[in-house]
């Protein structure tokens, strides 16, 4: 085989780890499934609610004790990743872009200033797996 073979082979091989150069936690994602951006699922969270979707942000904290939860950031819009079941941990140093599947939820905060006031909500993702960068 001549040098050239063997250099494109290289590089394609170089090429094919630089893309997937991260590692799944829990179940790997369906590779047919479009990320959705953590701003684009924020921005009507409602519309996301109880259905499987994968959302892609930053990580920018881990639970440090089991690290069965992590926030994702974009764009000063946060999500929670909570770890289906504790069925997985995450490194509670990973602080890189990853993608997350599972089901949205919407969770009814406590309190409020007085019995006037909406009901406010949070949401979570309970995942079943993700992708770190």
């Amino acid at each position: 085989m001549t040098m050239r073979f063997w250099l494109t082979a290289l590089m394609a091989a170089g090429l094919c780890t630089t893309a997937w150069a991260g590692t799944w936690y829990g179940e790997t994602g369906d590779a047919a499934m479009e990320p959705q951006s953590v701003a684009e699922v924020m921005a009507d969270p409602e519309a996301w609610l109880d259905q499987p979707v994968m959302v892609s942000g930053r990580i920018t904290d881990v639970c440090t004790h089991r690290g069965c939860w992590a926030v994702l950031e974009e764009d000063g819009h946060m999500l929670r990743i909570q770890t289906l079941d504790h069925a997985f941990e995450m490194p509670s140093d990973a602080r890189s872009m990853a993608r997350a599947h599972g089901v949205l939820e919407r969770l009814e905060d406590e309190g409020g200033d007085s019995a006037d006031d909406e009901p406010a909500y949070r949401y979570r993702l309970d995942a079943s797996g993700i992708y770190i960068e």
